[in-house]
């Protein structure tokens, strides 16, 4: 759950919580008609990529990434909380969009071939579904919250744990969805597979691209580089990657319209869209973190460098201390007429 001064925080990055609503929400599904046009057989292989494009933002890997990265978690976690709550009411038309798009460019259609209908999708119904699956229990959650200062300790104090058994109950989704299309009799070739799951990470690998190009192009976050770091690290690893347990909400709603079988290996495909993406996201940000380390450490190396020259540059300029007036001695002191000091004078 975002706190409020981790939201507060978030806000003063205007330009990348627009760009980051845009990407996740509008833009990347923008090539899910494509997706669905893949010759992928059997067919429901590209349903699978087109519904998972569409998808806004995971849930919790993204915000784990941020973390580890040293970005700006507390948008991460805006990012994540506003776009799937605001899938809620857009996927509903973006899905219909892409599967009508979809079909006009010969892709996946309701008889699976280039011939067949396009699919017609409902808005209403998958609307009612999401409100009832996403956005009622979360406010229900954060009702309870802000009710009962209690539940609200207890919740911080534990947050680790919550977070393990949540991720432990997100990961029952996709495999109860396997386990029915296996139930099914749903098979799917191992090649056929993995030529949609390669489909899937050059697809993130465009989101990655489109977005570190936008925070580049728009200086987002700052025009300091080492300032803009951070909210940028937050924008490229979080508006490039798609949830799971939405898309099998909407899959569970999509099965009656294109059938079993297809929703079966939409699912399928969704299921390892994800594990690649979530593998592909976690080497990415070893790298990613090897580099920022190597170029913290040369940075830090040079400024050293740079301090020492300074100071050695000031104190060869610096003109020498004056050198204190020596003693007198009994000789010096005799010629002008001063007599020594005696031993045991006062």
């Amino acid at each position: 759950m975002l706190r409020r001064g981790e939201a507060e925080k978030a806000l003063h990055a205007k330009g990348a919580i627009t760009w980051g609503l845009a990407s996740i929400l509008l833009l990347t599904p923008l090539v899910a008609p494509l997706a669905g046009a893949l010759p992928l057989q059997p067919s429901g292989l590209a349903l699978g990529l087109l519904v998972f494009a569409c998808m806004p933002t995971t849930l919790s890997s993204g915000v784990a990434l941020t973390q580890v990265l040293g970005g700006n978690t507390a948008l991460a976690l805006l990012l994540t909380i506003s776009t799937n709550m605001t899938s809620v009411f857009t996927l509903p038309f973006v899905l219909p969009w892409a599967l009508q798009a979809s079909a006009s460019l010969g892709g996946f259609s309701c008889s699976g071939g280039d011939g067949g209908v396009a699919v017609q999708l409902d808005p209403m119904p998958l609307l009612v579904q999401l409100v009832q699956c996403i956005l009622v229990p979360t406010l229900i959650g954060a009702g309870v919250r802000g009710v009962l200062p209690g539940i609200r300790t207890w919740v911080d104090s534990n947050r680790r744990t919550l977070s393990v058994i949540s991720g432990a109950l997100l990961s029952l989704v996709p495999w109860m969805q396997v386990s029915k299309a296996l139930a099914q009799g749903v098979v799917v070739a191992p090649g056929a597979l993995a030529a949609a799951v390669g489909c899937s990470l050059g697809l993130h690998v465009v989101y990655l691209a489109l977005n570190a190009a936008a925070a580049q192009v728009f200086r987002l976050g700052g025009s300091d580089p080492r300032v803009a770091a951070p909210t940028r690290r937050a924008l490229v690893v979080v508006a490039s990657q798609k949830t799971l347990p939405v898309a099998m909400a909407v899959l569970g709603r999509l099965g009656p319209v294109v059938g079993a079988e297809a929703a079966g290996c939409a699912a399928v495909t969704a299921v390892f869209s994800h594990l690649a993406q979530t593998c592909a996201d976690f080497w990415l940000v070893s790298r990613w973190l090897e580099y920022i380390r190597r170029r913290e450490a040369k940075h830090a190396m040079a400024t050293t460098a740079a301090t020492t020259t300074a100071a050695a540059a000031v104190a060869a300029t610096s003109p020498p201390a004056p050198s204190a007036p020596p003693e007198p001695t009994a000789q010096s002191a005799a010629a002008i007429g001063i007599s020594p000091p005696q031993p045991g004078a006062g």
